[in-house]
């Protein structure tokens, strides 16, 4: 098993600490605390084993822009796509499908190796025992996020802009923290230039049942922590002594909404 991580701020030494670094591409991506240039992108890459990712879900111009931007992008070794146009422009040895809440069983990960999509990015909403079993079922190279702030929603709307003004709030405050009325449970809200995304207020954190998971990589996923939980997690996350609060409700509690196959 490998450990990729997503970063916070651009090039720092601890980099040198994991197999390879995510990096968010600039206006292409969304939710994340620092957005890398092609520039930036070319020049880690001749120091690290780079991925880009890109999550917005893109308009006709936005693809049309983005062929070109990705055309100067040099030697990265894949990028994490959710918007599946993507797969029109980039070569299928370098799609990691990365479609939040989606890709949650074996049968649908079957299916994209089939259509040649081979690197998959598995839901952390799922139990450990689907978990296993997808490893157990599929051939596909296999991606889970183990430390992570999970994104609950992304909107292309500007949601905390939208209702200061819609209540005659004078503020210019673009990230928020509110309590859910009904399970008193913390979400973090932020708002970026054109889109807002929810963030659960805890970290999912799955250290330790990695060994029983047995993906290929590991993803850490430092965005959107705070400077004490990002030191803590930058030094632990292999042994799972972290001094912070985390959680793993999904792997050992099933859930309802998830796809499954028709018994």
């Amino acid at each position: 098993m490998k450990y990729l991580l997503i970063p916070k701020s651009n090039y720092k030494s601890y980099f040198f600490n994991f197999d390879g670094v995510i990096l968010p591409l600039k206006d292409y991506s969304i939710g994340f605390d620092y957005y890398y240039s092609v520039e930036e992108i070319n020049e880690l890459s001749k120091k690290l084993k780079v991925y880009v990712i890109i999550n917005k879900f893109l308009h006709k111009i936005d693809i049309v822009n983005i062929k070109n931007i990705i055309e100067k992008i040099d030697n990265v070794e894949g990028y994490f796509i959710e918007d599946l146009g993507l797969t029109n422009i980039i070569s299928k040895d370098k799609i990691i499908i990365n479609q939040n809440h989606i890709i949650n069983n074996y049968l649908a990960i079957n299916y994209l190796n089939e259509l040649g999509f081979k690197r998959c990015v598995v839901s952390n909403e799922l139990t450990l025992e689907e978990l296993k079993e997808i490893k157990n079922k599929t051939n596909s190279e296999l991606y889970y996020f183990l430390i992570n702030r999970n994104m609950l929603l992304y909107s292309k709307r500007k949601l905390v802009t939208n209702y200061f003004q819609n209540y005659g709030i004078q503020s210019d405050e673009k990230n928020l923290k509110i309590k859910e009325k009904v399970s008193n449970h913390e979400l973090i809200i932020k708002e970026e230039s054109s889109s807002t995304t929810i963030y659960d207020g805890k970290i999912f954190n799955a250290v330790d049942y990695k060994e029983d998971i047995n993906y290929d990589f590991y993803i850490i996923n430092i965005n959107n922590m705070s400077d004490e939980e990002t030191e803590e997690i930058i030094n632990n996350y292999k042994n799972n002594k972290l001094k912070i609060n985390t959680e793993n409700y999904f792997l050992l509690n099933e859930i309802g909404y998830k796809v499954k196959k028709d018994e």
